[in-house]
């Protein structure tokens, strides 16, 4: 399969609950994966672009239960039943796997005759677009179809008789299986009881540690275990009782490092415009806060991120994913609260033509946008109205004002704002008036669009400076003088959707609708 994002969309339709796997490998990278959940594709995408494995639990979470055929050789009793079965089905290097509607009379086993797993409840099987020892596992998409009754029959009558274990043999089993019960907290006091144990744990360990410890303690001692859905509201209500009371700027200071990458706590109280001895200790107070819960560490007098795939915090969220569809871009890139994106475009390419653009896409998804000119006259105005966002009584579907200096913008909060565009004075100021930016959008969230000037060559004035700060940059080119075949160039993404970081997205203008569209967009619309 050629896009492995499209498929992201089959497993969502399937109910697929994923499993986070190590590169190239068949172990979970997350603690306790049977008892988590993870059933949303914006979670999937971002385990696509730091490319881990994906894995599939099976059984009732995912609604599915897989017959692994671990050899090529298959049992000609076996193979005369499955040749006649036509259901989702992956190659493996050893064999494949056919996929079925959960099963539920049975168990998670092996058939060591006929060298075949009943993958069940409690296991999970890694899928496409995964590699194991380097071999990428392949789909034959198809329907998951309910298990033919011969088939059924011939597993059930093939299953091995379980041998007596000894006390030794039982341990070990329920501690790698942790399929398990005391039954020490009873239905009455299961809340009370695990959101007073989750307050002892909560104050020496970080979110992640207490929710990993409390899913033990749940799902090994009360009976019968809380839902997870009331286990996850539990957590959550923990801070409450062990709450850290600076959760926003903890937040702005992790915005903030995600674009500088790293800071001492004096840049970051700059930054933050918090001054004197009391804004000293709301900043070290954050910081340590930070540490603890895994997200900084200190390397000689700066602070760094650090960096997991696995993140999923419930304390602080921070750099949140966009909630509409970022326009021309949205496939090539993750864009997160406090982003900065940067296009840049030659003198007479139509600058304001494209921000225009942008601005309609955005209003049909009813966002508001605010929409800053840096330059003289309401050509602007002209343009909008062809282009449909001028009302009949004279008002427009977005926000718009005029400033002449960058560095006097003052954006709204949580907003989508447009810049057109920026031509500074004096060259060496570029990263101060990014940096301005960047530590403006910390502060009020939101995403910047801002339009650059391009020189006649087609390269950036000061390009080292404009890549320090934005999550994303692209240059607007032509590819014929009218400009009616056009082109973004991107150069820069911080966290793109797939593994090729600069790639060219080829576009047409429509003079009729003054309408810049992608060549992808019109193949679409001709279909």
């Amino acid at each position: 399969m050629e896009n492995n994002y499209k498929i992201l969309d089959l497993y969502e339709q399937w109910g697929f609950d994923l499993v986070p796997v190590a590169k190239d490998s068949k172990i979970p990278i997350e603690s306790g994966w049977t008892n988590k959940e993870h059933k949303l594709k914006s979670e999937w995408e971002s385990w696509l672009n730091d490319g881990i494995n994906f894995g599939c639990k099976t059984g009732k979470a995912s609604n599915t239960t897989v017959v692994d055929v671990d050899t090529k050789e298959v049992a000609e009793d076996l193979k005369i039943i499955l040749d006649k079965i036509k259901t989702l089905k992956q190659t493996t290097a050893k064999g494949m796997h056919l996929f079925f509607k959960w099963v539920p009379e049975l168990p998670k086993t092996r058939l060591e005759e006929y060298k075949v797993d009943i993958e069940n409840e409690g296991g999970q099987i890694i899928l496409y677009p995964s590699t194991v020892n380097g071999v990428k596992r392949e789909l034959e998409i198809d329907d998951i179809i309910e298990m033919p009754e011969e088939l059924k029959k011939f597993l059930l009558d093939k299953l091995p008789v379980k041998p007596l274990k000894t006390f030794s043999e039982e341990i070990k089993e329920d501690i790698v299986n942790e399929d398990f019960n005391l039954g020490l907290v009873t239905e009455g006091n299961r809340n009370s009881s695990l959101l007073r144990i989750g307050g002892i744990l909560r104050k020496n360990l970080n979110i992640t540690q207490t929710d990993f410890a409390l899913n033990v303690l749940n799902r090994t001692c009360c009976k019968p275990p809380l839902p997870l859905r009331e286990l996850d509201n539990i957590v959550t209500s923990l801070n409450r009782y062990c709450g850290f009371d600076e959760r926003e700027l903890a937040s702005k200071i992790l915005q903030y490092l995600r674009i500088v990458e790293e800071a001492n706590s004096r840049d970051i109280k700059e930054v933050l415009d918090l001054h004197g001895a009391e804004g000293k200790q709301r900043v070290e107070k954050a910081i340590k806060y930070l540490v603890k819960e895994g997200f900084l560490f200190k390397k000689g007098r700066v602070y760094l991120l650090i960096k997991k795939a696995e993140w999923k915090n419930k304390v602080v969220e921070e750099g949140k994913p966009i909630d509409f569809v970022m326009p021309y871009f949205n496939d090539s890139a993750v864009f997160r609260s406090s982003d900065m994106l940067i296009i840049g475009a030659k003198t007479g390419y139509g600058k304001t033509h494209l921000a225009m653009n942008i601005i309609k896409r955005l209003a049909d998804q009813g966002k508001m946008v605010h929409y800053i000119s840096l330059e003289s006259g309401a050509r602007f105005l002209t343009i909008a109205e062809q282009l449909g966002l001028v009302k009949p009584n004279g008002d427009t579907l977005f926000n718009w004002c005029v400033h002449f200096s960058p560095t006097s913008v003052e954006l709204e909060e949580n907003t989508v704002s447009i810049i057109d565009w920026i031509l500074p004075d004096d060259y060496a100021m570029v990263d101060k008036i990014y940096k301005y930016f960047a530590e403006q959008l910390v502060k009020k969230g939101g995403i910047l669009i801002v339009f650059a000037q391009l020189k006649q060559d087609g390269t950036f004035f000061s390009p080292n400076m404009i890549d320090l700060f934005p999550a994303f940059v692209t240059k607007f080119l032509y590819d014929d003088e009218h400009g009616e075949n056009s082109h973004f160039q991107i150069t820069k993404i911080r966290e793109a959707k797939n593994r090729i970081k600069y790639n060219k997205i080829l576009c047409k203008y429509d003079w009729d609708s003054k309408q810049l569209k992608t060549i992808e967009e019109i193949e679409k619309e001709k279909i």
